[in-house]
């Protein structure tokens, strides 16, 4: 089982996956819900006190309200005559991202007491405005060197080019934070204005002043820093040189490609080790220091950098999962094929060809199919790496030679061939090629247990009715491990006629096995291919089943129903007296015990055809609240029952109104814009932040960005992170973005790492300096690894992976009241939140078998994460 923050499987894998423990810290907003009615009253009356001691009290609590309340309360609060009180309201001014509150604080700014001056520069950084980041310039001056650091980083927040010129005032502040600070903000800015200052900066006495200095000079873009930069590759401290290095990398100069190629080519071990180095007073290895240089030239990615990075691969350990040079190689994309192409027609080491190799298959460099064909033909490129990089380039013309190699007298190359060969497989496109080899070597006595397995996947990949015909009779097979490899490839393409029937009958048998593993299986597969004949059969079965059995039947008759149609009569749908499939599904809900009524409510929404939605709308009138949360949820594949959701959305149960206002985002048509703005502003996240999501779904459908702009900018300061995060995701999904900075802003100043990342997400889509100077910021400054890592692999996202599919979800709660340790079922009515490969998230609660559907879901990657309500 994973944790949450892992990439799960889809359908056909049943997704077991931990939810965030129930011991987390409620968000703030949420709060508010379990105050007395009349605690607000109370909290602002004891605020107008004439006993300070009460106003403070009172001002501790003012984070509690709701934000409109508490930003009503802090606004009057502000000049409050008592520093305590003043300190606690800007406190929770700065949790709560209150809008202009800058303003409320400038006249702090001249306060005798220092701790007023630094609060107003929080406040300032948490929520700038052009008044208030110009009016922190007079305390840069501050006889408090914390309230000129402080000063200094709020004006670097902001971005305000009016901020440049008070700021380059202070560069020679004494102390050396602040200068560093000084050196920071003015990076951030990014105003010309101060390349030169900045070069003279180079050579501070004080490492830490240097350091900001070369890294401001690389967000700054300029090539007149290229010299000063160069300069301090020879820095005596091994961080200054990490970040001059990164800033060259930065600037793309390739002048400073020979400089850092020196570093490439110096000892990893030994710190200093290269020509004109001081001794290191830093803590940062000189490995460090190569790694960074193996990026910048990556970055850089000329002709000379490419050729430097080459050179560097005949020392790399091809075997290694990942490699800096390699991945240098990959950041230079496409201007290093033709060396490395090259590079394999000449004769070089087998560390430098098989490097080179895998670089092209990570590439995706199609054109050199050819020359990787060669070398290992020509023994130029070590056959296990060879597959490797043919499996990851994805050309299903390399499967010729993959083949050839299935039989190597190697283990290892034998292993390799395999999987390369099922990556180069789709079971969307039929390919028989495989089969024979394939097979031969699964009825071979001498073919190692292990083989057979990854032989019997790779058969299921191909597609291919011969592949099936030759699984078939291993269905029964005495090894349990084999039994259910064959079941799963079985399952991996629908075969027609009479082998689609034999292999329906033989998973439906294997729902008998004594294994629940086996019957678990058998189950998955039937939902991606058994035939609609096979949905009547497993509904009787359903409404008959042990309890211990329901869950698995569920998963099958849910698939299967997906194939099935009554339009038209169709003779499968239909039984001997005439009665419609979807006349049986609802008789069915009607008297079927909790534990399977989910599974049929969830298979008539997947079933084709206006029948199953109308009988859908017809039962949420009058179901009970889990009944109305599934039927909200089935409802999303049936746009012709878009009124029935409508009125759902409006449900008095929020899981109800979650599913519902989701579902909208993929059934409902125009009209459904205007129902869903007001729902952003929901008292409960879930149905919020779903609103946020189905605003930029519909309105990316139906190609409204502008509409869908003006509804997700204002939501964009809402209290609650999920909502923040999803509005920004919607915007990415409608093609939308708001004017000014918001974005970059949430980026850097939000405090909650899904906003963040749905903001580099967002900011990825745009070529704006400003957009990669802020990415480029979050890279190196974010404290959060998962954010910094996001901004650092961000760029303009390639077209998304073609066509959709159906996920299911069970969620299997993480409990940290148990040592830590993961619950062995899942947990009915778990709340969760899923992450989709858009970055939108799906939250709500899990159904009376802890699982949720989604349906249409963009192919890639998707995660659950720490459900909403327990998100601070």
């Amino acid at each position: 089982m994973r944790r949450s923050s892992s990439p799960l499987r889809r359908l056909p894998q049943v997704l077991l996956v931990v939810a965030a423990s129930a011991a987390a810290v409620a968000w703030p907003g949420g709060a508010a819900a379990t105050l007395w009615p009349n605690v607000p009253e109370q909290i602002a009356r004891a605020l107008t006190s004439g006993d300070a001691l009460e106003r403070r009290l009172a001002a501790t609590r003012v984070g509690e309200l709701a934000p409109e309340t508490a930003i009503r309360l802090i606004q009057r609060g502000m000049s409050d005559p008592d520093v305590e009180v003043r300190l606690h309201l800007a406190g929770a001014a700065v949790r709560l991202r209150m809008p202009r509150a800058g303003d409320l604080v400038i006249e702090w700014l001249g306060e005798g007491d220092a701790r007023l001056r630094l609060a107003a520069c929080d406040v300032i950084r948490a929520a700038p405005t052009d008044r208030s980041v110009v009016a922190l310039g007079r305390v840069l001056g501050d006889p408090d060197p914390h309230v000129r650091l402080a000063a200094a980083t709020a004006m670097g927040a902001a971005g305000l080019p009016d901020a440049v010129s008070p700021l380059l005032g202070h560069l020679d502040d004494t102390a050396p934070e602040v200068r560093a600070e000084v050196a920071r903000a003015l990076g951030r800015i990014g105003d010309a204005r101060a390349v030169v200052p900045l070069i003279g900066k180079v050579q501070d006495s004080v490492p830490e002043v240097r350091k900001a200095t070369a890294r401001a000079l690389g967000e700054l873009g300029d090539p007149r820093a290229v010299s000063a930069l160069l300069l301090a590759l020879q820095d005596a401290s091994q961080d200054v040189r990490v970040e001059a290095v990164t800033a060259l990398g930065r600037l793309r100069s390739d002048d400073a490609t020979s400089a850092i190629a020196d570093l490439v080519t110096a000892s990893p071990g030994a710190a200093g080790a290269f020509p004109g180095a001081r001794p290191s007073d830093s803590a940062t290895s000189s490995n460090d220091v190569r790694e960074a240089a193996l990026r910048a030239l990556g970055r850089i990615g000329s002709d000379a950098a490419v050729k430097a990075l080459l050179a560097a691969l005949a020392k790399d350990n091809p075997a290694a999962p990942r490699s800096a040079v390699r991945d240098a190689l990959v950041s230079a994309g496409a201007a290093a094929v033709p060396a490395l192409v090259a590079a394999l027609a000449a004769a070089p080491s087998a560390n430098a060809a098989a490097g080179a190799a895998l670089v092209l298959g990570e590439l995706k460099a199609r054109e050199a199919l050819p020359a990787l064909a060669r070398g290992m033909q020509r023994g130029v490129v070590p056959l296990r790496h060879g597959l490797r990089a043919l499996g990851a380039l994805g050309d299903p013309a390399a499967l010729p030679g993959v083949l050839e190699l299935l039989g190597d007298g190697d283990p290892a190359v034998r292993a390799e061939a395999i999987r390369a060969a099922t990556a180069l497989l789709d079971p969307a496109r039929p390919d028989g090629r495989a089969v024979d080899p394939a097979r031969a070597l699964l009825v071979d006595p001498a073919t190692a247990p292990d083989e057979k397995l990854a032989l019997v996947q790779l058969l299921g990949r191909t597609g291919s009715p011969r592949a099936q015909a030759a699984l078939l009779p291993l269905a029964k097979a005495r090894s349990t491990p084999l039994r259910l490899a064959v079941i799963e490839a079985l399952g991996a393409a629908r075969a027609a006629g009479q082998l689609g029937a034999a292999v329906d009958a033989a998973l439906l048998a294997a729902l008998d096995d004594e294994s629940a593993d086996v019957r678990l299986r058998a189950a998955i597969a039937l939902s991606r291919v058994a035939g609609p004949g096979s949905a009547r059969p497993l509904l009787q079965r359903l409404t008959v089943a042990a309890e211990q059995d329901r869950g698995a039947l569920g998963i099958a008759l849910s698939g299967a129903l997906s194939r099935a149609d009554d339009a038209g009569g169709a003779k499968d749908a239909r039984d001997a007296s005439g009665k419609g499939l979807v006349d049986e599904v609802a008789a069915a809900i009607a008297s079927a015990p909790d534990a399977a009524r989910d599974a049929l409510i969830e298979g008539l929404g997947r079933m084709p055809g206006q029948a199953a939605g109308a009988a859908l709308a017809r039962m949420a009138s009058a179901a009970p609240i889990d009944d109305r949360r599934k039927i909200a949820e089935a409802l999303a594949g049936h746009p012709e029952a878009a009124a029935a959701l409508r009125k759902l959305a409006g449900d008095p149960d929020p899981g109800v109104r979650a599913n519902a206002v989701w579902s909208l985002g993929a059934a409902g048509d125009k009209d459904a814009l205007p129902l869903l703005v007001p729902l952003l502003k929901d008292p409960d996240v879930a149905v919020a932040g779903n609103a946020a999501g189905a605003i930029g779904r519909a309105a990316g459908r139906f190609g409204q960005p502008a509409r869908a702009a003006a509804a997700l900018c204002a939501a964009l300061p809402d209290a609650r992170p999920y909502v923040r995060a999803n509005a920004l995701a919607a915007l990415t999904v409608a093609g939308a973005r708001c004017d000014g900075d918001a974005a970059r802003d949430l980026l850097a100043r939000d405090p909650a790492e899904a906003v963040r990342l749905a903001a580099a997400d967002h900011l990825a889509r745009s070529g704006a300096d400003d957009d990669r100077r802020a990415l480029a910021r979050c890279a190196a400054e974010d404290r959060n690894a998962a954010v910094a890592g996001r901004c650092a692999r961000a760029a303009p996202p390639r077209a998304p992976a073609a066509g959709a599919e159906d996920v299911v979800v069970f969620v299997v709660p993480f409990d940290a009241g148990r040592g830590g340790s993961v619950r062995d079922a899942p947990a009915p009515r778990a709340p969760f939140a899923l992450v989709r490969a858009d970055g939108l998230m799906r939250l709500g609660v899990a159904d009376r078998r802890g699982e949720l559907f989604e349906r249409g879901a963009p192919r890639g990657p998707i995660r659950l994460t720490v459900p909403a309500p327990l998100v601070k």
